[in-house]
């Protein structure tokens, strides 16, 4: 049986030659004094995304449905540590990421953990709009009793992520408001925003901004007050 580690950070995949690289790199450069695996999840990518993966990562596992849900469970079931970590393959990472979003984990009544986001290539509005509004929005919701995490920044408890059996693997959006939700009747949530990402705004670009606010708010809104969720996520790469 292996050793146990203290961190695994699961990376879902699917398609993602020319981000992952950038993620991986910025993961292995993690100022972390603990010890961690690197899991990627990927949904049988046809590009060299796991080509690329495998200079970096510690494991490659596989699954076939391409739900990000399905990709979260199946990097947790290889998990070694002791909490599970999620980001995103476009996503980079400043070097204090991983200490500061498990830091929380060191009060045992605390189960899961979630972090802040920033733009990679946004424009001024942008940044401005995610510092001073989405940011403090969840920091709000949270102390009201209400989930606005951001899937990619988000950290889990193993012990209390297996009594709950994990994903919902059948949702193909809100998986993580979902989760979160239901690990809260076990602990603690405790929102880190100084535990920062910084995403690629692709899907903003394509969809518009408009549009992709409204639909990850309105989401959040079904996710939390009615149990359900949008049923389709177009795949933009």
């Amino acid at each position: 049986m292996g050793k146990e580690l203290d961190v695994s950070i699961v990376i879902p995949t699917l398609n993602e030659e020319k981000y992952i690289e950038k993620c991986l790199r910025s993961v292995r450069a993690q100022n972390y004094s603990g010890s961690f695996e690197i899991i990627v999840a990927d949904g049988y990518s046809l590009d060299r995304t796991v080509k690329i993966a495998e200079k970096y990562a510690n494991k490659i596992v596989f699954e076939h449905t391409h739900t990000i849900a399905a990709g979260r469970q199946a990097g947790a079931k290889a998990a070694s540590g002791k909490v599970i970590v999620y980001t995103g393959a476009d996503v980079v990472l400043p070097v204090d990421w991983l200490q500061r979003l498990v830091a929380p984990f060191a009060d045992r009544r605390v189960a899961a953990a979630y972090g802040s986001l920033m733009p990679l290539d946004g424009t001024w509005f942008d940044n401005v709009f995610c510092r001073f509004f989405i940011n403090p929005m969840a920091g709000i919701l949270n102390a009201a009793g209400l989930m606005y995490v951001y899937g990619d920044n988000m950290a889990f408890r193993k012990s209390t992520f297996d009594q709950i059996s994990g994903f919902d693997i059948r949702l193909v959006t809100a998986e993580d408001t979902d989760i979160m939700r239901r690990i809260k009747k076990f602990g603690k949530a405790e929102y880190v925003p100084r535990a920062r990402t910084f995403f690629s705004m692709r899907r903003v670009r394509k969809w518009g901004a408009l549009y992709y606010f409204g639909f990850h708010f309105l989401n959040f809104f079904r996710a939390n007050f009615f149990g359900s969720a949008a049923k389709k996520y177009e795949p933009v790469r």
